[in-house]
């Protein structure tokens, strides 16, 4: 199957078309991505003049033709290029999403290139977790550049995490892929690295040149984003300097360092040298991980829900509901249980072994609607810092035994912060809300009677994947947009 145009892809083409970029260039491109011929000269309003089949993905050239480009300046390059009759198509533009979004990073301020911080991607727990298991596998770390003179370049050692088959290391790779938004099929897999004292690695780039790119990266193509995370506080030394942007960072438990090793065009940018600086007293105790410029299927994959702001730091709260509010809940749902109707919502809330309608609702009267809205809406304004407007109060949604509620996203306009209230149930086991975190690590929230949890609802997957064990259990759910928006 094709791959499918979509709004960041006709962005790219209409942002590299207007900067003047070769057309050809651009439809090799994209004939490279998986796009169909006749899709592209449609949303291009062109055909290719020469044989698209002579054709090389100019972002696909190696690191010698790049740095070459670089030295000359890209009017010199083209020249040269042409004058030597070679089939590549110099190509200027960007490609899509160059640069990345991450809820709570801190972007660095370099125009030298892309880097962001990230504190408290992992925590204590899982640092130490993660640091055990490095330990027990380590080897002497290696260079790509087989003719370094200098023995003491790189003196740490490397456990390469990502072929020990632990389940929690797995876990560990997918939240670093699910927060940079790429495919985990564009990536390496994850390393960690461990420094004693006086251990270091001098200062080197992550990209591959020479003969090294032909060797590691002619098929899974250049390095881009390296995440790379502390798992320790240093005692004394190790810091990360990165010299020529005139940034040094001292290791922080749980922080991860995120850069990009390409400049917006694709070449390799020499300003994200850095040198792992020797550990002076205790330890240093890192995981890196790197990706590629190729795999399989599509590149980004975050949905247009994970592109929203984050309004707090973790994503949801669990609270208590004012206790003469819920009182005048409980006597609604009570007086009113026998009006409740099938809900048929398909492939959303379904039975654990078929699609039948696993849930009922009864309908809020509009004064309690408006008394919920009113009443949670000053709570999640002061949670989430933003000014809010109501949209929705859904009824009370009671869920029949064996329910199973999938897991989503909520809508991206008006979803934006939302409540869910346990009004009642009677369960076996407890029935958890299953959500990601801002990190994408999940959580089991359980909910009594009267308690109520604030939450990102359109940022967040959610949902209870667990069928329930019971007779029942009814909640209501509350939602409010960005005023203004």
């Amino acid at each position: 199957m094709s791959q499918q145009f979509n709004k960041e892809w006709i962005d790219w083409i209409n942002l590299n078309i207007a900067r003047g970029c070769d057309k050809n260039g651009i439809y090799k491109i994209l004939i490279d991505e998986g796009f169909d011929p006749t899709e592209i000269e449609k949303n291009m309003s062109y055909s290719p003049d020469i044989n698209i089949n002579t054709m090389v993905n100019p972002l696909a050239n190696n690191s010698q033709a790049k740095q070459k480009k670089q030295s000359e300046g890209f009017i010199g390059w083209l020249i040269n290029f042409f004058s030597g009759k070679k089939k590549e198509i110099p190509f200027a533009g960007v490609l899509p999403s160059t640069q990345i979004f991450i809820p709570n990073a801190e972007r660095v301020n370099s125009e030298l290139a892309e880097m962001y911080l990230l504190p408290n991607f992992l925590t204590r727990i899982e640092c130490e977790k993660i640091t055990e298991t490095i330990k027990s596998k380590l080897r002497p770390s290696t260079i790509a550049n087989k003719d370094e003179p200098d023995e003491k370049f790189r003196t740490s050692s490397t456990c390469d995490l990502g072929i020990i088959g632990d389940v929690f290391i797995e876990e560990i790779d997918q939240r670093i892929c699910k927060t940079l938004g790429i495919n985990a099929s564009y990536s390496e897999i994850m390393q960690g690295q461990y420094y004693t004292e006086n251990q270091e690695f001098k200062s080197h780039t992550d990209y591959f040149e020479g003969d090294a790119f032909e060797e590691y990266a002619s098929n899974e193509g250049q390095r881009t984003y390296t995440f790379m995370v502390y798992l320790n506080d240093v005692d004394e030394g190790g810091e990360t300097d990165f010299e020529k942007i005139g940034k040094k960072i001292q290791p922080q438990q749980g922080m991860a360092v995120i850069w990009n090793n390409l400049s917006p065009d694709g070449s390799i940018n020499p300003n994200t040298m850095h040198h792992a600086r020797p550990v002076v007293s205790g330890h240093k105790s890192i995981i890196t991980k790197w990706f590629r410029s190729r795999g399989k299927g599509q590149m980004h994959t975050k949905t247009e829900g994970e592109l929203l702001p984050n309004l707090t730091n973790n994503g949801f709260k669990k609270e208590v509901l004012d206790q003469s509010l819920f009182a005048k809940i409980q006597q609604f749902y009570n007086e009113n249980q026998d009006k409740a109707e099938t809900e048929i919502v398909e492939g959303f809330i379904h039975n654990s072994e078929d699609d039948e309608p696993a849930s009922t609702l009864v309908e809020l009267d509009t004064q309690l609607k408006t008394e919920i809205h009113s009443h949670l809406k000053p709570l999640l304004e002061q949670w989430s810092s933003t000014k809010l407007e109501p949209t929705y109060v859904y009824g009370i949604r009671v869920y029949g035994e064996d329910a199973i509620l999938k897991e989503h996203r909520d809508r991206e306009t008006t979803h934006i912060v939302s409540a869910i209230i346990n009004v009642d149930q009677n369960v076996d086991v407890d029935w958890p809300l299953v959500i990601e975190d801002h990190h994408y690590r999940q959580h089991n929230i359980n909910l009594s009677p009267g308690e109520v949890i604030f939450y990102e609802g359109a940022r967040l997957k959610h949902g209870r994947p667990q069928p329930l064990q019971g007779k029942e259990y009814a909640n209501i759910f509350c939602h409010f947009k960005v005023s203004g928006a």
